[in-house]
């Protein structure tokens, strides 16, 4: 593989921010070989990659590896973030009053609960199919009893379903009951994630664009679903894939779109945005 550019041309950003599952990942949840050629040839000409996922870090960890990335990582919908070395250098948990009833309250039966933890992610029941996501990265849940966990914090809870209006109404419940302390998003139709108030990707990517020097409008950043919202409004430019959530567009009107990921959309436009000759 080659990189070429013309030499006196300076990249026009310096920092890329790539949302995973719907957005740099394809159809099957894996990273295409011609997405991993194109971020590695970018960073080539001194610029950033840093992967923002509703994922756990030790999962998007194993993704970035494949493309040496080295702005670092925002993994748990913004809840943790890590710099390029895998040092943790952010990290807002749960409030642990709102666990029992998060963990416990009868409402919440019908779906299937899952938590993340600074190091795991723990279920009481297996649930073989959302391995399918984490297949290129072997990243796996473990099953544990969530009334004896220790105190360790909580980063993320998230709740699937295949009842969307179920989800919808659990999300105003929990808010309903804890929305001064909590807040909701939706990493795809069909999961409703919880973190703590504030959190979210475009919360942590400022934080982890001051950590690197630079500013808002050096940040060029592509997702797909509602989790994505912050981060695209705070980046200089916010790129929206063809395959995005309904509610995203129309939250995000102006913003330019791009093919879809199962067609490597974001390859494409970055290497046309940077010249690359591979």
């Amino acid at each position: 593989m080659t990189s070429g550019h013309a030499p006196s041309r300076q990249p026009p950003y310096r920092l890329i921010v790539c949302d995973l599952d719907g957005t740099l990942l394809n159809a099957e949840h894996r990273l295409g070989e011609r997405s991993r050629a194109v971020l590695r040839a970018v960073q080539d000409l001194g610029v950033q990659v840093l992967l923002a996922s509703g994922r756990h870090f030790q999962d998007i960890r194993r993704i970035a590896e494949r493309i040496g990335t080295r702005g670092g990582l925002i993994s748990s919908n913004g809840a943790a973030a890590h710099d390029d070395l895998g040092r943790l250098t952010h990290c807002r948990p749960i409030d642990r009053n709102c666990l029992p009833f998060l963990l416990r309250d009868p409402i919440f039966e019908r779906a299937h609960v899952n938590l993340y933890r600074v190091d795991d992610w723990l279920v009481e029941t297996p649930k073989p199919h959302l391995l399918h996501y984490h297949r290129d990265s072997g990243f796996a849940y473990q099953v544990a009893d969530f009334d004896a966990l220790e105190t360790d914090p909580i980063l993320k809870l998230f709740y699937y379903s295949e009842d969307s209006d179920y989800l919808e109404s659990l999300e105003h419940q929990i808010l309903r009951r804890h929305g001064d302390r909590l807040s909701t998003t939706y990493a795809m139709p069909l999961v409703l994630e919880v973190m703590a108030k504030g959190v979210s990707k475009g919360a942590t990517l400022k934080n982890q664009v001051d950590r690197l020097g630079l500013n808002a409008s050096d940040v060029i950043a592509f997702g797909d679903g509602r989790n994505d919202l912050e981060m695209l409004r705070y980046a200089g430019t916010g790129i929206l894939m063809a395959n995005a959530d309904p509610a995203l567009r129309e939250a995000l009107p102006d913003l330019e779109s791009i093919g879809s990921n199962a067609e490597e959309a974001v390859a494409d436009y970055l290497q046309n945005l940077f010249a690359i000759d591979l």
